[in-house]
């Protein structure tokens, strides 16, 4: 009988002594928190950011937080949910204020890799103590602190959090032309409330009268169904790990090998001039191209094929016969148009339900969709002088997007992800222009892309 009481008591004493695999308490001084740091390894160093963030979100017993990581050493420190977007990031300028380390670490954790009782921040013990001053008086408390000046912990080898069973996901931190606050929402609230799989990053969208937007042309968009994206944003890096688990008391490394989700996409296509009835020149074409998907899950890097925005870009033209400056002459026949742009992707319109195959290639409204805007010099032989003209066509990609396969579907058909870095749009229809209408080079068949003239400025009757 002593025996079993024996037994009972020393199994309710390791009960009652013991910690679960997944601590609640995250109190700083705690004991069961691991060290951890991440290693990158970049299919192209020369284009790594500078900064990346990662977000460190235990499974179990819900933890979450995010790190910044410097590129170039390794270093790496918790910020606070009010610190990933880039307007708000603190001053580090040591002229313009203290940030070495010594305030309150707004990540919710030690960020030293050693104890955090109230002592010093570097990690060991605090034996500098000097002799206690005299009480002063109380002080107003002062006002929070503007956002953007904050104090947050100094970069370090490694980071100490809570131990258990994380995901991490790496991706460019302080990119402008990205949009954070759902990740800041995650950040902010309780995961049951806003799990991971509901958090997404997504560009940032302007509406083509916003100054904001990188535009240099009056543009007059027949393809309304969404705003705009800056042209040639910057690229977006992610990776994200399986389940890992961090132990508490050692230190663990975790690798990333960030992939670029944008994707580098040539567009070329071939503009035929008639020149038997009017003598012209064309001195610029510009583009807009639809159904670049702006919104990137978070926990995947799937990209959302329902959120898709559009891109102005200008392309660089080449006569067959130019002038001795490479320029259009009215001679000239035929020339080539080349674009380039990196975006996520580019998808194609989508067919809803009851439409035909015929119904979607006529649709011009939607993803898919390319405008173009022809500038030309016109000449007046009636009085020897040229005028300006504009032309404006729109085409449905239907066909030409179908060929390129720049995207594979998702088993669900909600999400994409690209076939590659870099891919190519041909498109084989000819825009034929004689100084009058925009119009076709009908070669025939269904699988043919058709441009329609959309718009035109004829200011001087000819």
């Amino acid at each position: 009988m002593n025996n079993k009481k024996l037994l009972y008591t020393l199994l309710l004493g390791a009960t009652l002594t013991s910690c679960a695999e997944v601590e609640i308490c995250e109190r700083d001084e705690h004991p069961h928190k691991g060290d951890v740091n991440f290693t990158y390894t970049w299919n192209k160093p020369e284009d790594k950011p500078n900064r990346m963030g990662v977000l460190c979100y235990r499974v179990v017993g819900q933890w979450k937080q995010v790190a910044e990581v410097n590129t170039d050493d390794l270093t790496l420190r918790l910020i606070g949910e009010t610190t990933i977007t880039p307007e708000n990031r603190p001053n580090e300028n040591p002229d313009e204020g203290d940030n070495t380390g010594g305030g309150d670490n707004t990540g919710g954790g030690d960020n030293t890799g050693g104890d955090n009782t109230g002592g010093d921040n570097t990690g060991g013990d605090n034996t500098g103590v000097t002799e206690p001053s005299e009480p002063t008086e109380p002080t107003e408390p002062t006002e929070p602190s503007e956002p953007g000046t904050e104090k947050i912990p100094d970069f370090t080898p490694t980071i100490k959090i809570p131990r258990g069973y994380y995901k991490f996901a790496t991706f460019p931190l302080d990119n402008p032309s990205i949009d954070y606050s759902e990740l800041e929402q995650f950040m902010k609230n309780d995961a049951k409330d806003y799990p991971l799989q509901n958090v997404g990053l997504s560009y940032k969208v302007y509406d083509i009268k916003d100054p904001k937007l990188n535009k240099p042309l009056a543009w007059q968009d027949f393809n309304p169904y969404a705003k705009y994206i800056q042209p040639d944003v910057e690229p977006l890096y992610y990776d994200s790990t399986v389940v890992q688990r961090v132990r508490a008391d050692r230190q663990t490394t975790f690798e990333f090998k960030p992939k670029i989700l944008s994707q580098n996409i040539d567009i070329n296509f071939n503009i035929v001039k008639n020149t038997d009835e009017v003598e012209f020149k064309v001195t610029e074409v510009w583009a807009e191209i639809s159904g670049v998907p702006t919104y990137i899950k978070m926990n995947t890097g799937y990209l959302d094929i329902t959120k898709t925005s559009k891109m102005l870009f200008k392309t660089d033209i080449k006569p067959n016969n130019p002038d001795d400056n490479g320029n259009d002459t009215n001679e000239n026949k035929r020339i080539a148009c080349h674009g380039n742009i990196n975006v996520t992707g580019v998808v194609n319109v989508q067919r809803a339900y009851g439409e035909t195959l015929e119904d979607v290639r006529k649709k011009i409204y939607g993803p898919g969709i390319m405008q173009v805007v022809i500038y030309t010099e016109v000449y007046n032989p009636k009085t020897g002088q040229t005028f300006p003209q504009k032309w404006q066509g729109i085409i449905n990609l239907y066909n030409t997007l179908n060929k390129a396969k720049l995207m594979t579907t998702t088993s669900d058909n909600k999400y994409v992800y690209r076939n590659g870095e870099h891919g190519t749009i041909n498109i084989s229809a000819e825009i034929l222009l004689d100084g009058k209408t925009v119009g076709n080079i009908d070669k025939g068949g269904d699988a043919l892309d058709r441009w329609i003239q959309t718009d035109s400025d004829i200011n001087i009757d000819i």
